[in-house]
């Protein structure tokens, strides 16, 4: 039996990975000068995927660090310098280290050969951070620029008041690294980079990423079933029309429709068998969710998801109920603030079909 040729919840590389030329030749083109870059997309988007299928085919030395991740500013620390130590052997670090004006304390793990830093808790001290920035720095050159990337940046005002305005006092004076920034929440972002009061202003190129096309995802989709089933392209605009090309959740219904046409072979319902089989799965996920929402936001919900007419129109309202137009607009900007639609130029739109989907049918049994 073949392996499933479709892969979702992780980075996705090699033949898992799904189209997205230009932005490769765009983004390979911009780190390879002086440039640094902001990516803004929405979550499961494919950014990491994106970026790390990049930075690996760069063959240049990479820091790849997840904000959400960091608890405190010595935590943010101890997680570059950690990273660090993967990348580079220990001799090499440790003349710099020995330079740090607070020195951590560095532990390997003897089984895992795991290597674990911490400086002391609770000093919010900047210092450490500093120094270790610093030192990724030192260890790039003119010829060879470290790709650092920093993933969900708007995550640092959570960490510490003011490290906005530290962190680009810092990687201003940086020539040795090409600095990678990416963000789930384009307004967050957006305002960090694009406004002239931030630290960050104009500090690289802001670039958006986008669904794939539908041109660009049925020849990929296509090309995977073709092994098992005749029409794959009717298949592969079923599975589109539902997933309407979100690239996690094009790549999860199809992973689904596999394993049950590899089971089962083929059958003319199997997308719809796929979408509600995935509904079926998520039902608590999806009722805990159903339940954090207020019920302007419940109105608004069920009526994108029976409706394609835009919520804030007059329409909308006196067919859902919604309200007043001030109310729903401050609904959808929550909304989408928490990532349960996503926000274009088109307007607004639900982000899981599936939820979209669960609503629909639990209000028809």
């Amino acid at each position: 039996m073949k392996t499933n040729p479709f892969k979702f919840g992780q980075v996705v590389d090699g033949v898992f990975f799904t189209d997205r030329e230009e932005e490769l030749q765009r983004i390979s083109s911009y780190i390879k000068g002086e440039n640094h870059l902001i990516l803004i997309s929405p979550r499961r988007f494919g950014k990491t995927s994106l970026i790390r299928k990049i930075v690996n085919e760069s063959q240049r030395r990479f820091v790849f660090l997840d904000v959400q991740i960091v608890l405190s500013v010595e935590d943010f620390a101890s997680q570059l310098l950690k990273r660090i130590y993967r990348i580079y052997p220990f001799e090499k670090l440790k003349n710099h280290i020995k330079s740090f004006r607070i020195i951590p304390i560095v532990t390997v793990n003897p089984v895992t050969g795991e290597t674990e830093i911490s400086f002391k808790p609770g000093s919010n001290d900047l210092i450490p951070l500093e120094d270790v920035l610093n030192l990724i720095e030192k260890l790039g050159t003119a010829e060879k620029k470290i790709l650092f990337v920093l993933d969900e940046f708007q995550d640092i005002f959570r960490i510490g008041n003011g490290l906005d305005r530290f962190l680009r006092s810092v990687m201003q004076n940086h020539s040795h690294i090409n600095y990678i920034f990416m963000g789930s929440s384009e307004s967050m972002i957006r305002e960090i980079f694009g406004k002239r009061n931030s630290p960050f202003y104009r500090f690289g190129t802001l670039m958006s990423i986008g669904k794939i096309s539908n041109e660009k995802f049925t020849p990929f989709l296509e090309e995977k079933f073709a092994g098992i089933i005749e029409n794959a392209n009717e298949l592969s605009g079923e599975l589109l029309k539902i997933t309407g090309c979100h690239p996690y959740y094009t790549q999860q219904l199809a992973f689904t429709v596999w394993e049950l046409c590899s089971r089962s072979g083929f059958s003319p319902g199997v997308v719809e068998l796929a979408a509600n089989e995935l509904v079926r799965s998520h039902d608590n996920d999806f009722e805990r969710l159903w339940n954090t929402f207020n019920r302007t936001d419940m109105r608004i919900i069920y009526g994108m998801s029976a409706s394609s007419i835009s919520p804030l129109s007059d329409e909308f309202s006196k067919r859902f109920g919604t309200g007043a137009a001030s109310t729903v607009f401050s609904s959808l900007l929550r909304l989408a603030g928490r990532g349960i639609l996503l926000k274009d130029e088109t307007g607004y739109s639900i982000d899981d079909p599936f939820f979209a989907r669960w609503i629909l049918l639990r209000r028809s049994e």
